[in-house]
């Protein structure tokens, strides 16, 4: 249970950030206030990664990091008005992570029943993350796109799974858990 409780806690963090980022894109928000979330969820979520890397959740600890490093270099985007080049290449790079991800979840799907979301919200990362990449790194010009993108993904796969694991609502960790120690 304590799992599905930190992802959903991760989840809703990260929702937090995707939703504000969309809006700042979107011009709707100060670059600098939103710099400071990023960077709060950053630090936030690195302490739930090393708590998922205690509960031998590595995989789920690189997952979560991967997602805080991303934020860390937000922060100083918005708030000290770096170059944003950098940030589009380790979008490149992310867009790898969550497609491997979302292999890796796919597969669990029939071993932990509830994964596949897993693996479709990774697919969803990776394709805003790649759009990220043109904006940021080839400077193509779909950032009002990639600001819905982070817009609608912020509800879609993370806001209301993160609510479902925290409400305990959806908790496929605990309920493969449970089946497991009950021997079926």
């Amino acid at each position: 249970m304590a799992v599905d409780l930190l992802l959903g806690y991760v989840l809703l963090l990260v929702g937090f950030v995707f939703f504000c980022n969309g809006m700042t894109v979107l011009g709707k928000t100060g670059a600098k206030e939103v710099g400071v979330l990023n960077f709060a969820v950053a630090v936030l979520i690195l302490i739930a990664a090393w708590q998922l890397h205690e509960l031998g959740q590595t995989g789920a600890t690189a997952l979560v990091s991967v997602f805080a490093l991303i934020y860390f270099m937000v922060a100083g985007i918005f708030i000290h008005g770096y170059d944003a080049k950098g940030l589009g290449w380790y979008c490149l790079f992310a867009t790898i992570v969550f497609i491997w991800y979302g292999y890796h979840f796919y597969g669990l799907e029939a071993v932990i029943p509830g994964f596949m979301y897993y693996a479709i919200f990774c697919w969803a990362w990776a394709l805003l993350v790649f759009l990220a990449f043109l904006v940021f790194a080839l400077g193509k010009a779909v950032a009002p796109a990639v600001a819905w993108l982070f817009i609608i993904e912020a509800f879609v796969t993370l806001l209301i799974p993160g609510m479902a694991l925290l409400t305990q609502k959806w908790a496929p960790v605990a309920d493969y858990a449970a089946k497991a120690a009950a021997g079926g």
